[in-house]
């Protein structure tokens, strides 16, 4: 499967209107101290294609948040079993929570997982979930993870 530059995608803010990621990197790094930044991604299979969105989300306690959000266009074909697919979700979320740290931020991983196995999402929770944790991030899963549950989930339709 070919490498996505998640830097080079088209972004775009909570209006839906395109920015440059150096915009939505300068958003990040103001009040960084003060903020609390959260990825997230999910996918939804639309015709011939799974759409993925990624997704970065600010919050500042007490003051609200804003977020940002681009979009990954595969053939359906690549995704025939669902581990493959919700692996695919926590390496575009790590990949994109990597661009952060690098600007010395703390990230937040949401990972659309279910602990319960009572659930299909549960069938990568271990794995998904100690490879976020691997790389030093706090990991948040369902019912827990808005960020990729609701906010991500919304745009991958």
């Amino acid at each position: 499967m070919k490498h996505v530059d998640i830097a080079k995608l088209t972004w775009c803010d909570a209006k839906s209107e395109v920015v440059d990621f150096a915009h939505v990197l300068e958003c990040v790094s103001t009040l960084k101290d003060k903020r609390e930044i959260h990825v997230g991604c999910d996918s939804h299979f639309v015709g011939t294609k799974c759409i993925f969105a990624i997704v970065i989300a600010l919050y500042e306690k007490g003051k609200g948040g804003t977020y940002f959000f681009a979009r990954i266009k595969k053939d359906r074909k690549l995704f025939h079993n669902l581990k493959i697919r919700l692996l695919k979700e926590t390496e575009y979320s790590i990949t994109l929570a990597g661009l952060l740290e690098d600007r010395q931020e703390k990230v937040c991983v949401h990972l659309d997982i279910n602990p319960n196995e009572a659930y299909k999402s549960n069938v990568v929770f271990t794995s998904a979930t100690a490879w976020v944790k691997s790389l030093g991030y706090q990991c948040v899963v369902k019912p827990d993870s808005w960020a990729s549950s609701w906010l991500a989930d919304a745009y991958a339709k």
